[in-house]
This record gives C-alpha cells, sequence and structure tokens, in this order.
C-alpha cells in the first residue's frame, strides 16, 4: 500500500471490491438503457464490468495502479461491427459514474474528505484512460485487419476505379505498394481505363503513408504504362512527409503532374469553379 494513501481510501477500495455485485448491477442497469436510447449493440460482457470495478478497487486500496489487461477482453474480429466501439466507450464511463455514485452514497459513512475525494479520482481518472486506449486501439487493430482482409479477397475493393464524369476517374491507392499490389493496379487501371474510356485519371495518394524506392518506381511504371494508352495522370495527396522522403531517396517527381489533393486536380481539369 502506498505510504500517502489514508486508511480511508483503503476502506473504500475495500468496501467497493466487497460490493463489486451492486455496483456491477447498477453499472449493467443503466448500460442497458443507454445501449436501447443509443440504438447501440448489446456486446457488454458481465465480466467486464466485474473486472473493471475489480482493478478500481484494488487501485483504491492499495493506492497505486492495477492495469489487468491480460484480464481484459480482447476485441475480435467478429466484434468489428458498426457501434462496437461507441458500446464499449460509454460502458466504461458508465462504469466510472456508477462507481462515483458509490462513493457519494457512501461518503458519510466511510467518512470521506474532499483530499480523499481528490486522492481516489487521481487514482480512477488513469485507469479510466487506460480502459478507453486499451478498447481503442483494439478495436482500430482488428478494423485495419478486416479492411485488409476485404482487400485481399475483393480486388476491385483493393483498387476501386471511380468515375467522377464521362471522361474522369478518381483511383484511391490505400496501404504500401508492393510489387503483387502494383501489378495489380495496373491491371485494374489499364483495365477499367479502356472499358469505361477514362481520359484522365487521377491517382490519389492519401491512403499511402510512405513511398520508398521501390513504391515509387512502381508508380512511375503505373503512370507510364498509362500514359502509353492516352490517359492522363493526375497524382494527389502526396504528403509533405512524403515528398521529402522521395527527395531525399534521390528520386525527381517533377515528370509526374502533382496536385496538393483532388479538390486541386479537379480545378485544373475545369471540373469545379476555383
Amino acid at each position: 500500500m502506498s505510504e500517502n494513501i489514508s486508511h480511508t481510501v483503503q476502506l473504500l477500495g475495500q468496501s467497493i471490491i466487497q460490493n463489486i455485485d451492486q455496483i456491477t448491477a447498477s453499472a449493467r442497469h443503466q448500460i442497458e438503457i443507454s445501449v436501447k436510447e443509443q440504438n447501440l449493440p448489446a456486446i457488454v460482457p458481465v465480466h467486464f464490468i466485474e473486472t473493471f470495478i475489480k482493478a478500481l478497487g484494488e487501485s483504491v486500496e492499495a493506492g497505486e495502479l492495477s492495469y489487468p489487461t491480460e484480464e481484459l477482453p480482447n476485441v475480435k474480429i467478429n466484434d468489428v461491427i458498426p457501434g462496437y466501439l461507441d458500446t464499449m466507450l460509454m460502458s466504461v464511463s458508465v462504469v466510472k459514474h456508477s462507481l462515483l455514485s458509490y462513493m457519494e452514497e457512501n461518503q458519510h459513512t466511510l467518512s470521506l474528505t474532499a483530499s480523499d475525494v481528490l486522492t481516489v479520482t487521481k487514482l480512477i481518472d488513469p485507469l479510466i484512460d487506460h480502459y478507453i486506449q486499451f478498447y481503442t486501439e483494439s478495436y482500430l487493430k482488428q478494423k485495419t485487419l478486416s479492411i485488409q482482409s476485404e482487400y485481399s479477397q475483393d480486388d476491385a475493393l483493393s483498387v476501386p476505379i471511380i468515375k467522377l464524369s464521362s471522361r474522369v476517374a478518381i483511383c484511391p491507392i490505400i496501404g504500401e505498394i508492393d510489387e503483387k499490389r502494383a501489378n495489380l493496379i495496373l491491371e485494374r487501371t489499364l483495365m477499367e481505363s479502356s472499358a469505361k474510356k477514362i481520359h484522365c485519371l487521377i491517382l490519389d495518394l492519401s491512403g499511402v503513408a510512405t513511398l520508398d524506392t521501390m513504391m515509387t518506381q512502381h508508380l512511375f511504371k503505373i503512370v507510364d504504362s498509362l500514359e502509353v494508352m492516352g490517359v492522363d495522370i493526375i497524382v494527389t495527396g502526396v504528403s509533405s512527409e512524403v515528398a521529402i522522403g522521395v527527395v531525399s531517396l534521390g528520386l525527381d517527381l517533377q515528370s509526374l503532374t502533382i496536385k496538393q489533393n483532388v479538390e486541386g486536380a479537379l480545378k485544373s481539369l475545369g471540373m469545379i469553379d476555383g
């Protein structure tokens, strides 16, 4: 136990642990109400609430943080559904509110002082932040894996060609451009440009975090091949970080027609006022 923790705060932590069932029931009830009101998926397991409250109680009792990450239910690939993260983050907030309500109800019984309440708050808030970060990062990881899985299963999703007018289309590229992906992009853009009679194709790279030497060479190959077919290419979404990285590699982007964003490309084509 921390030397700075008061006996009263220690008793509060013990009381929270002893009354987990009561606090869990209160939190569970409020979560069910919020889920219905906000039309969110009802996916919060009871053991999640109990684990959370136990960790909060143990942290308060010991006067130091206890992070039970290994006991938390990890986000699974099947959990990547609309509203999942909203429900989990709302539940974290509800558990905190339920715990604070329990403290308020027992403040006089336990003789909690303002200093005690401040001490407890300093213990609870970092743990709340930890849970929020854990579920946010875990969800985003699974969401990314889900998207990557969809891309690998469907070439059309991996390299979408979206017509903006009778002769202009855009191809947003997300993720790294390895040799396999570059060949797929080349095949799809050549095929779709011919089939849809595309005269100008916007290659949007705003979803590409970095461009190394190999990726840039693949990009030049794609551009050259399309231009041989008579398709004009405009590259958009090249961030300053990516541009600096390319220049540092000794590569020259001046041969490409580059606009800052899709809006700039459309302005240059006279499709929108500028």
